[in-house]
């Protein structure tokens, strides 16, 4: 895949495809800097950091929709009860591959503004999921399975 606009992406939330209603896609992945830095003879003297841990997040904006099996209806459980779910997005909606990875995993809906607008405008709103407890975020050349979501909430309990 060569350079593209961002135009159809996939978005899957648990079993849901919510691609026709969302509209802004953003995978932030950080390291926290961790100063390792001690008394130095080098001059200039500098600091020296090693990568802590890593925050990921998928960060999703949906056009909001209050119908069955929508918007949300599958983000407000998920939201109310905590519970973990599997949770990726795809750069299109081709058949994800190397070159069309998905990014994702079991994750946790940490923050939900079930409705957002302004009048006569577009009623909006944005989920941010974590990853699920012992679990990460990732790009791959296969999509997370329901079956891998499942076997974590067994671990985790959650």
């Amino acid at each position: 895949m060569s350079k593209f606009l961002l135009q159809a992406c996939k978005v899957m939330v648990g079993t849901t495809d919510l691609s026709d209603h969302a509209f802004n896609i953003d995978t932030p992945a950080t390291r926290e800097q961790v100063d390792v830095s001690g008394f130095s003879a080098s001059t200039p003297p500098n600091r020296e950091f090693l990568p802590g841990l890593a925050d990921e997040s998928i960060v999703v904006q949906f056009e909001n929709d209050f119908a069955a099996s929508s918007v949300h209806a599958t983000l407000e459980p998920l939201y109310r009860t905590g519970a973990s779910t599997l949770v990726y997005v795809v750069p299109t909606q081709s058949a994800i591959s190397a070159t069309n990875p998905a990014f994702g995993g079991h994750g946790v809906l940490f923050d939900y503004n079930g409705l957002s607008g302004a009048l006569n405008a577009r009623s909006e709103t944005t989920a941010t999921f974590k990853p699920a407890p012992g679990g990460s975020f990732g790009w791959a050349a296969t999509a997370p399975t329901v079956e891998e979501a499942a076997a974590t909430t067994e671990k985790t309990g959650k």
